[in-house]
């Protein structure tokens, strides 16, 4: 497998859409490229992008609400953001996290996922192809790690103030992201009333409604 992702990142050419044929989950290519290069990665639902640039987003985590381009170094993360069709569905509203514990010393967990969108817009499966854009990463800087419970968390969660030319795109479809079906949706009004009274309530259950 590790020969296969090394020939086939190295035989595309610099900026061309990589020609995907390998028997293995394209997240798992993606997050073996963000772990032995020094590459990031940003999902779209915009196909031609020829060079990303920084875009206002918004969140209420301040690293989180910047003029930035997005990114992460996580493969199953990445498609979450790349298969939603906000723009079939401007309405939609995301609330998701990715993070890992520090265990020992040495030794993280596995990644956890969370992910739910707007309940209304979940039951339309508001899915479509993207593009997963391989990134430079030396403009980027990582969220900080934080406490939870005595146990530091660490998010893959990467932003770049400058613009970045992509080293090369991988097409994806729903398909390719492997909990489509255990994301969850949410009552948005429930959602800000519960963040709001507990900002520190992540995941705010009672909101979920799927």
């Amino acid at each position: 497998m590790v020969a296969a992702f090394d020939n086939l990142f190295q035989s595309t050419p610099i900026g061309s859409s990589i020609d995907y044929a390998l028997p293995f989950p394209k997240w798992q290519f993606l997050s073996y490229l963000c772990e032995t290069k020094n590459l990031i990665l940003h999902g779209s639902q915009n196909l031609e992008i020829e060079q990303v640039e920084p875009r206002q987003a918004n969140d209420k985590k301040a690293f989180s609400n910047q003029v930035a381009i997005y990114a992460t170094t996580d493969g199953i993360f990445v498609l979450y953001f790349a298969i939603l069709n906000r723009r079939k569905h401007p309405e939609m509203t995301l609330f998701n996290s990715c993070f890992q514990a520090r265990i020992s010393p040495d030794q993280l967990s596995e990644p956890l996922y969370f992910f739910s969108i707007t309940q209304s817009v979940l039951i339309q499966k508001p899915w479509c192809a993207g593009a997963i854009y391989i990134l430079p990463r030396q403009s980027f800087i990582q969220e900080s790690t934080q406490q939870a419970q005595g146990t530091e968390i660490i998010f893959p969660h990467w932003i770049s103030h400058e613009s970045a030319q992509p080293i090369a795109k991988l097409l994806v479809e729903p398909i390719d992201f492997p909990f489509l079906d255990q994301i969850h949706g949410h009552n948005d009004e429930k959602l800000i009333q519960l963040a709001s009274a507990n900002p520190n309530g992540f995941p705010w259950l009672d909101a979920l409604e799927s």
